[in-house]
């Protein structure tokens, strides 16, 4: 797999855009926010404008569609939180694959695709 280093970019600009935003509503603060002053909240600020990136990059968008890839670096934290919010509590033949005859092959250790 090779990185398209354009779409990893536009990923980043989203994340900081994304950043940015988060500050302009600070703008008018009389006392501005303490961790403002941390070096933990800058290096997770930095980590996540990375992770819009390489969002963008899994995500195989094309170079020609620049918006599509700051869409996903700036949703990166909530693309990030939906994933680590869902925990499966079982995994099951049907979750893995939900046709029945699929379904037969998977408990039976055989493997075939499913068509939905």
């Amino acid at each position: 797999m090779t990185i398209d280093w354009t779409v990893f970019l536009f990923g980043v600009i989203g994340g900081a855009l994304a950043e940015v935003l988060k500050w302009w509503q600070l703008r008018e603060a009389t006392n501005p926010p303490a961790y403002l002053k941390s070096v933990f909240y800058w290096v997770i600020t930095g980590i996540m404008v990375l992770v819009g990136g390489i969002l963008a990059v899994a995500y195989n968008v094309e170079a020609s569609k620049p918006l599509l890839a700051i869409n996903i670096g700036v949703s990166a934290p909530l693309i990030l939180k939906g994933l680590a919010s869902v925990v499966p509590s079982k995994i099951t033949a049907f979750s893995i694959c939900p046709c029945p005859a699929a379904r037969q092959a998977v408990v039976s250790r055989a493997v075939i695709g499913c068509v939905i």
